[in-house]
């Protein structure tokens, strides 16, 4: 918008492993896209949401799909950290628990290796919280190109059927 880029980065929820979380991904990136929209003038490094603390606390989903509708939700409730605060793992919690280190964590040196968790390394740490005041639900194309057009990105999601993902090829669905 007149020459200034608002937008998060390219994310690829399947690095370092499989993982579905592309509700939380591009919810968060939303989100955050309309913090960097709203407070551009006022932010000293762009607001940037972390996606892996939504899936530790199954705030929609986790690894195996979620809803993007539930992100807005606990936003508004309890949250979301920077991205800085956890490293996308690209997996689920294995106690199914989220507790205070699986929302921002800080660890001590050396880098766990590849594959490990050294969760016995880190210890939680407080971190702002970027709420979103409301949200609502939007439907079909008139509403959606309205609330790109007046507030910025939105999230979506769409029921991925198993006829879904034998005949989508490509484009707009």
């Amino acid at each position: 918008m007149n020459g200034t880029n608002y937008l998060s980065w390219s994310k690829n929820q399947h690095i370092p492993i499989y993982c579905g979380s592309c509700w939380a991904q591009g919810t968060t990136s939303a989100i955050a896209d309309r913090f960097n929209i709203k407070y551009w003038k006022n932010l000293t490094t762009p607001v940037a949401l972390n996606a892996q603390a939504i899936v530790n606390c199954n705030a929609g989903g986790n690894c195996n799909g979620g809803d993007p509708s539930d992100v807005y939700a606990y936003a508004q409730i309890y949250g979301i950290p920077h991205s800085s605060c956890e490293q996308y793992s690209a997996h689920n919690l294995d106690t199914g628990m989220c507790t205070a280190i699986d929302l921002c964590k800080e660890c001590t040196w050396p880098p766990c290796p590849v594959g490990q968790t050294c969760q016995d390394q880190c210890w939680a740490v407080d971190f702002k919280k970027h709420y979103v005041s409301r949200f609502t639900e939007v439907i079909g194309e008139a509403q959606m190109k309205a609330e790109l057009y007046h507030h910025g990105p939105i999230s979506c999601g769409i029921q991925a059927t198993n006829t879904f993902e034998q005949t989508y090829k490509g484009g707009i669905y």
